[in-house]
């Protein structure tokens, strides 16, 4: 039988062996080694001559349900999953020899770890306007790697997946897309042509906080690229987070709906504040990629908003998120409580202030994850904090 997302995530692990039954809830299989009655069954396990679990860095049960489940979501044949976000981008990148083609407003690890890779390895890095198909097609070249977000962390332009693809695959390059702030719930990327998938299992896949993970969805041969490096670099999720992966992801579709619903009274709230200069958010008419978003994301724009403050300066901006007390002034996003980011001081220090500016990080612009709590809450505590600015 067919099952919508709702379903599938609620239902997750439940594939795991667990003798006579199957537990309602899946069962965290924490052993390191496995046992065989013979070296050659261990031998044959090894060289992917059978299925089977010899080591916890080769993969465990319960690491496999999740993956699973996730290549599931994404609508891809295999998902790999690793210890963080940035683990799982590293694999990605260096599993692939030819050009990196990288949206210019990407996360700052991103664009950082593609700076050190030029450096040290002598990659070859082009950065690129990702809503310029041109510019894409102009990029990327046979055996090139494209890498764009859905929803771009901290910006939050919006990508035509479709568009990008097509350009990319006319230059014969490889097409990744950052999920992570779109989750399943908004988009499948590989519906709009997208090759591979990427997200931050420590964002709203997990929900909760205490997770920190990443994961790639792609072919069956990327898979056998990615285990290569998951095994030798050690970079493999451990099961205990992968249950709780799990766990979160069973709420995953009723977060994200009250996230939305949530963000979007937010920012047409601050939209009209005094002490606001412009919020980005795609579910605002004003929104450059309006429409794209309303098309892409089936009416829904995401959990996060992005706000400048008439003052456009760092003491203002250090002045408001000070002044929060309900939402906490925290380096992540996703989860179910309301954080806010100043990315010069997190996500974005690496990145030179100038590059910052030119993309639109201004010194007064904050970065609003919204929680589950009640909208009405977040937004009086916003307003208080914006008393002071």
């Amino acid at each position: 039988m067919t099952r919508r997302l709702g379903s599938k995530v609620v239902r997750a692990g439940r594939s795991l062996p667990a003798g006579a039954g199957v537990p309602i809830v899946p069962p965290l299989i924490q052993s390191v080694a496995f046992d065989y009655g013979s070296l050659a069954e261990q031998d044959a396990v090894f060289g992917n001559e059978r299925p089977g679990y010899v080591y916890g860095r080769y993969g465990t049960p319960t690491t496999a349900a999740l993956e699973e489940l996730l290549a599931d979501l994404d609508e891809l044949p295999r998902a790999t999953c690793f210890a963080s976000g940035m683990s799982a981008v590293h694999a990605l990148m260096t599993a692939f020899r030819g050009p990196l083609v990288i949206q210019e407003d990407c996360y700052g690890g991103t664009r950082a770890l593609a700076e050190r890779l030029r450096l040290e390895d002598g990659r070859d890095v082009r950065y690129v306007d990702p809503t310029d198909p041109e510019a894409i097609n102009r990029a990327a070249t046979p055996g090139a790697l494209v890498l764009v977000e859905a929803i771009s962390n901290p910006l939050l332009r919006i990508v035509d997946v479709a568009q990008v693809a097509s350009a990319a695959h006319d230059a014969g390059a490889t097409v990744s897309v950052d999920a992570t702030f779109a989750t399943p719930v908004l988009m499948r990327p590989a519906q709009h042509g997208a090759d591979v998938v990427l997200h931050s299992l420590t964002k709203y896949l997990n929900g909760h906080g205490d997770v920190m993970g990443g994961v790639v969805s792609g072919s069956d041969e990327l898979r056998l690229l990615l285990a290569d490096r998951v095994q030798l670099d050690g970079a493999y999720l451990p099961p205990h987070e992968a249950w709780l992966c799990i766990r979160g992801l069973r709420t995953l579709e009723l977060r994200v709906r009250r996230q939305c619903e949530s963000a979007l009274a937010i920012a047409r709230h601050l939209a009209s504040h005094p002490k606001v200069g412009s919020v980005r958010y795609p579910g605002l008419a004003d929104h450059p990629q309006h429409d794209l978003a309303t098309r892409q994301f089936d009416g829904l724009y995401g959990g996060v908003v992005g706000v400048t403050l008439r003052r456009d300066e760092r003491d203002a901006a250090i002045s408001f998120l000070d002044a929060l007390e309900l939402a906490a002034s925290a380096t992540t996003v996703g989860d179910i409580f309301t954080e806010v980011l100043y990315p010069p001081v997190s996500s974005h220090r690496r990145l030179d202030p100038a590059e910052r500016a030119r993309l639109g990080m201004t010194e007064g612009f904050v970065r609003i994850s919204v929680g589950i709590e009640d909208p009405a809450d977040i937004i009086a505590d916003l307003d208080a904090a914006l008393e002071v600015v």
